[in-house]
């Protein structure tokens, strides 16, 4: 049922259609939005037209002169667009159809609602006399524009999109309808658009037109880019609602002549990555080459005689999913019972796999893989797993070799490249740890596949599959039952969007479960129900004269900032803030400029924060009075290139290296110049002999300072319970006990003293920071150091050196020490890539147990300020002196406090794992961080934010 829509219907519809019972309404010169909406009684539920006509408020027109000439040029460059494409590319109908549009003029609107408006000031344009608003009685209909026609379509609430993509271009075969949809735009009345993955390969939860709504739904390989799209949907934003002309010929035949009610919703199935059972995404024990997303952790603990396995994997990026996982054999002890009691044999392992390339619609996506690699590798597995999705059903096909392939079936595939590929090397893992590539790929092969159907029932997904392995090969010639079949099977319920719980029958014999918790991190943000209340920004004159008591102490209210002084220069006023340590600098900068706004008196054109870092000037944030007000007062009518370009650096914030110039005092305010906090801590260890054990502590930290740049601190421990005591495996290294001893430093007293330190930072001029240090710097050494930091503002890189004589302490963590010293420093770099938010550093030097070599850390910094890491260290150490593990690694996670709590809280929350604590590669761990200390002069800093509601 395609159009076949003239040039003359197209005018009819616009003469007709577009005027047809409009109400028209004039504001009053520099009246508010919402004063005419409530002036003239349009709220919802309330909008009526003179003939008693519900007026739809969502597709209200807010024409404004202003915009009329730029919508006049949008509308010309689109039709230029069209008449230059190749013939057959642009439907007959659409030219003469954009021709016909108006160039209305309207400005988009973030609400329709008078009463919002009012509340959220900055929401409410200000309008003038030659403005109009435009209200039309709710519409009937919706308009599809594809490349293979037009259509027009009775409007049904709770009808999708593709609903009536179906209704008006009838399926061909199975696999698509119409000439083939991959994604279509939906332009609603309100001006909101939405893409949508229409397709049965991408097919998304769909957001349900309104009445009056637009829809651009160019078929698969009609040859429009996206760019192309977006021009012809930006100008149909700008039309509001459709609707169809009284006297216009049904533009779809329908076999009653009338236009048909699209047909219900279909299931709106989105792939949701279920976990495998271990841990990583895929089917029961096999991958697939689907991805979380991008930002997610993942805590999985499965069960399958005689394996019980704990899995933590994260996806940092929507590209990359990486882990690792304590496999516990519950029918091998880990050793005699002298040594490891009734404990059972338990393996590390890291899982790393890489997607190679997206699915699209006739390709797969596909992914390469890497099971267990380092460690003992005693599941060392690799894979490359292909997935290709039809509506409801994922399907996945792939081959592996080493331990899942153990089914066999088929030769290498690689072989025909050499015949070395056809056979898998024992692993020689020697004390584990390094990657045993010369086994990677080899041996003999299976093929592994399954699918995944996501039943009508949102929250229960059933899975099959062809499982490669075929448990006749296990580890440690581990004799499991014979499997009966290498078919598995299993169901996964959705308790919540955080926990899946999953059963299975595996092996045709053996009942399988898993647990799966996961939470995207990247998306961590609690609403501060506890912070005092923001300041409403209000217009109209300032005050007279300034407080400062007042002012300074709501500013630090707002912030949780320490406002040392303020002091002005011209029109410019400065408020010097001390040691900030606040997750999003720029959220503070926003509190702190509407605190000053509502109290600071006029002729105050500027506002500008310090930054005083342990007395050191690190940096400058610059507020702009005039232009912030009016961001927060005003819904700008038109903005341009560098008003956006500003918005998406801050909008009227800059941040700039501290000045030297002369400013007039006008408030100081004086700070005690001690503090202190008390509260718990906990420490845990997994693995070896002892398996899980844990403490928690009590701890009392203080400081007491001397100058801004003078400090002293200190930290006591005080052991509350835990495990600890049975702490039994002692410490083996062929190299100074650097880190091993770590079970005596735990067990050897309940009452600690784990930091007594002197600190100094100075600047010797801008860009050139450094800071000294001494005394019982950490728990197990103690001594003097210092570090010196090259960091140009707004800089993506810096570079730092630190230098260090310690000696180490004593096991009871008092004032004593053992015999050995050891100078350590390291020449470290820091990169801001500018790659999927990467943060690199390297590191090179001496290590605390007298080795030399070099450490990288990559990591991945969202922009709420979670942090997801790894890191290696390579040293001169053989990986027979450096001991299990062959070299230091691990991996870790940072969430700031202010993600996590419902109040402003500095700091943030760690998780690191480190495969085998050893004593090669140790740096010494330094309270004091001049790059963290000076990280407001970073270009993101003023980036960070929290994480918006979805």
């Amino acid at each position: 049922m395609k159009l076949k829509t003239t040039a003359a219907l197209a005018l009819l519809i616009a003469q007709f259609g577009w005027a047809h019972a409009e109400s028209i309404y004039t504001p009053k010169q520099g009246e508010r939005l919402s004063e005419l909406l409530m002036r003239q009684q349009l709220l919802p539920g309330s909008a009526t037209n003179g003939e008693g006509q519900t007026l739809q408020l969502g597709s209200m027109l807010l024409k404004r002169a202003e915009l009329y000439n730029k919508q006049a040029l949008q509308k010309t460059q689109l039709i230029t667009l069209l008449g230059m494409q190749p013939k057959g590319k642009v439907p007959a109908y659409l030219k003469p159809l954009v021709e016909s549009l108006p160039a209305t003029g309207r400005q988009l609107l973030p609400t329709q609602d008078g009463h919002e408006m009012a509340a959220k000031i900055h929401l409410d344009p200000v309008l003038q006399a030659n403005d109009s608003v435009v209200l039309q009685p709710t519409p009937q209909h919706i308009a599809l524009l594809g490349t293979g026609g037009q259509c027009v379509a009775e409007f049904k609430p709770q009808v999708s999109v593709i609903a009536y993509l179906q209704q008006c271009f009838p399926k061909r075969n199975w696999y698509q309808f119409g000439e083939g949809f991959d994604h279509a735009w939906l332009v609603q009345p309100t001006g909101e658009v939405h893409k949508l993955n229409v397709g049965l390969w991408n097919q998304t939860e769909q957001t349900l037109p309104q009445p009056g709504a637009w829809v651009w739904a160019p078929t698969r390989g009609s040859g429009w880019a996206e760019q192309e799209s977006l021009q012809l949907v930006e100008f149909l934003q700008t039309q509001g609602a459709f609707k169809q002309a009284n006297n216009a010929t049904p533009v779809v035949a329908a076999p009653s002549e009338t236009i048909t009610p699209a047909s219900n919703t279909p299931f709106d199935y989105t792939v949701r990555p279920t976990r495998s059972d271990w841990g990583t995404v895929g089917l029961l024990q096999m991958p697939s080459a689907r991805m979380a997303e991008e930002g997610t952790i993942s805590i999985t603990a499965s069960r399958v005689e005689p394996y019980s396995r704990y899995s933590f994997i994260y996806q940092p990026f929507d590209w990359l999913e990486a882990g690792f996982r304590y496999s516990i054999i519950t029918n091998q002890s880990f050793g005699s019972f002298e040594f490891s009691g009734d404990r059972k044999f338990q393996d590390k392992s890291v899982d790393v796999k890489l997607r190679l390339w997206q699915e699209s619609a006739y390709l797969p996506q596909v992914a390469v893989g890497l099971r267990d690699i380092g460690g003992t590798g005693l599941f060392s597995s690799e894979y490359f797993v292909a997935n290709k999705r039809a509506g409801q059903f994922d399907f996945t096909v792939g081959v592996g070799f080493g331990n899942m392939a153990t089914g066999g079936g088929i030769s290498n595939p690689f072989s025909f490249i050499t015949d070395e590929f056809d056979t898998r090397p024992a692993p020689d893992v020697g004390v584990g740890g390094q990657a045993n590539s010369s086994a990677y790929f080899r041996g003999q092969a299976a093929l592994f596949g399954g699918v995944e159907w996501q039943t009508p029932w949102h929250d229960l997904i059933l899975k099959l599959e062809l499982d490669g392995n075929d448990y006749s090969g296990e580890p440690r010639n581990n004799p499991l039952p014979r499997s009966d079949s290498q078919i598995n099977y299993g169901a996964v319920y959705r308790i919540n969007d955080y926990i899946d719980f999953s059963v299975s029958v595996q092996r045709g014999n053996t009942m399988g479960f898993a647990l799966s918790l996961k939470e995207n991190v990247s998306k961590y943000a609690v609403p501060k129900i506890t912070d005092p209340k923001p300041v409403v920004v209000t217009q109209g004159p300032r005050p007279a004269s300034t407080n400062w008591e007042k002012t300074v102490k709501l500013v630090e209210e707002q912030t949780t900032w320490n406002v040392e002084s303020v002091q002005q220069r011209g029109s410019e006023v400065q408020l010097t803030v001390k040691n900030a340590d606040v997750t999003y600098p720029a959220k503070a900068v926003d509190k702190a400029t509407a605190a000053l706004h509502e109290n600071v008196a006029e002729g105050i054109n500027w506002f500008s924060f310090a930054y005083q870092n342990r007395g050191a000037e690190i940096a400058e944030h610059v507020v702009d009075r005039n232009k912030w007000a009016e961001d927060k007062t005003q819904l700008p009518v038109l903005k341009t290139e560098q008003q956006n370009e500003q918005q998406a650096n801050g909008g009227s914030v800059a941040a700039v290296e501290p000045n030297g110039y002369p400013y007039k005092p006008l408030h100081t305010d004086y700070d005690p110049w001690y503090s202190g906090s008390v509260g718990l801590g906990y420490e845990q260890t997994f693995g070896g002999a002892n398996g899980y054990l844990f403490q928690f502590t009590a701890v009392a930290k203080g400081e007491i300072e001397f100058t801004n740049s003078t400090w002293l601190t200190g930290r006591v421990d005080h052991v509350l319970g835990g495990t600890f005591d049975k702490f039994t495996q002692n410490s083996t290294s062929n190299l100074p006990p650097v880190r091993t001893d770590f079970r005596e430093y735990s067990t050897a007293s309940d009452t600690k003293l784990s930091n007594l330190q002197l600190n100094h930072v100075g600047q010797l001029s801008q860009n050139h920071f450094y800071s000294l240090y001494g005394g019982y710097l950490e728990s197990m050494f103690g001594g003097v150091g210092g570090e010196y930091l090259y960091r140009p503002m707004n800089s993506r890189w810096a570079l730092g050196v630190d230098a260090n004589r310690v000696k180490q302490r004593a096991f009871e963590q008092d004032f004593d020490f053992r015999n050995y010293t050891v100078n350590t420093g390291h020449i470290t770099a820091y990169v801001d890539t500018g790659f999927e938010d990467i943060l690199a550093t390297v590191s090179v030097g001496q290590y605390l147990a007298g080795d030399k070599g070099v450490t990288v850390d990559l990591s991945r910094v969202f922009d709420n300020g979670v942090k997801i890491g790894a890191y290696a260290s390579k040293t001169n150490v053989s990986a027979e002196d450096f001991g299990e593990g062959s070299f230091d690694k691990g991996i870790y996670l940072r969430v700031p406090f202010d993600a996590l709590f419902s109040s402003t809280v500095p700091g943030d929350a760690s998780f690191n794992w480190v495969q085998v604590t050893r004593d090669g590669g140790a740096k010494l761990r330094r309270a004091l961080s001049l790059f963290e200390e000076t990280s407001v002069r970073s270009p993101r800093a003023l980036r960070f934010m929290p994480a918006l509601p979805e």
